[in-house]
């Protein structure tokens, strides 16, 4: 089956494996001088998934979608936490 090329999808996809990642990482107990670690290493299947789907798989708009969830999330994350 063929995933269609599309950039709603990316943003879902982004955003699925930010909060995944997220969720799991939280369960962790991280001592007061890393409470930001879980934000910034929930980004890195983004990132993965990104050149994942620019390369590997040829879908242009659907890697859009995810870099823009993470490029917008690690601003949140650099200027609200």
């Amino acid at each position: 089956m063929r995933i269609k090329d599309n950039f709603w999808l990316g943003l879902l996809v982004g955003a699925a494996s930010f909060a995944l990642c997220f969720l799991l990482l939280w369960l962790i107990p991280w001592g007061e001088a890393y409470h930001r670690a879980p934000y910034l290493l929930a980004f890195i299947p983004g990132i993965v998934l990104f050149r994942m789907a620019m390369v590997k798989w040829n879908l242009e708009r659907v890697g859009k979608g995810i870099l823009l969830v993470t490029f917008v999330g690690m601003l949140l994350v650099f200027f609200l936490v």
